[in-house]
């Protein structure tokens, strides 16, 4: 009898040992993935700062980009957004993605109460794939929000007074994964030449 109970208890030993096993395989295994998602969603913010500032580059009046188009939260004068719907489709499938809650949510994120007051508007959005074709992308969705900077001392967030515009580029990702960029951006005359933009800061952002 001793022995049968020392063979049961050595079985279940092994059998809670191989759980063990498994269950450590799978964390690090849902960890690797979300690492690898976490770096492509920040790799994708930062492509969608790229079309973002090339697109800067060939609007006349940054004025125009901090005004209200027709249709909230976009610029009256965006970029290559793909579409003007508020409920665009997500790329992972499920429900459509909401870019008014979005945007307060940016706005939310970027209100630290100091210097003059910003409106972000909508400058660039899509998937991932249709806004950098061949880019080989997953299943992610970007979008660009532009705001006058904090230091413009205007008082009017729809005005751009000293040549630079502040920038934040999202990516998401399915099960509420995203990664931001925050960029500021200034633009020069040149005489006789087109005007000159260069990125000004860029970090990582919540």
């Amino acid at each position: 009898m001793m022995a049968v109970l020392m063979a049961l208890f050595a079985t279940v030993l092994l059998m809670g040992l191989g759980l063990s096993i498994v269950l450590v395989g799978t964390t690090e295994a849902t960890l690797a993935a979300d690492d690898r998602a976490a770096r492509a969603l920040r790799e994708a913010s930062l492509a969608a700062v790229h079309v973002a500032v090339a697109d800067l580059r060939a609007q006349p009046s940054w004025s125009a980009i901090l005004a209200a188009g027709p249709v909230a939260p976009f610029s009256a004068a965006p970029g290559r957004s793909i579409g003007t719907s508020a409920a665009p489709p997500a790329p992972w499938g499920g429900s459509p993605l909401d870019l008014q809650a979005m945007t307060a949510d940016v706005e939310a994120s970027a209100d630290t109460g100091a210097g003059d007051a910003q409106v972000w508007r909508l400058f660039e959005c899509g998937s991932l794939d249709q806004l950098v074709p061949g880019s080989a992308a997953g299943s992610w969705y970007v979008a660009v929000w532009v705001a006058d900077d904090r230091a413009d001392e205007d008082e009017d967030p729809a005005v751009d007074a000293n040549g630079v515009i502040a920038l934040r580029a999202v990516a998401y990702g399915p099960r509420g994964a995203r990664v931001a960029t925050v960029v500021s951006v200034l633009k020069t005359a040149v005489a006789g030449q087109p005007d000159r933009v260069r990125v000004l800061t860029i970090r990582p952002s919540s």
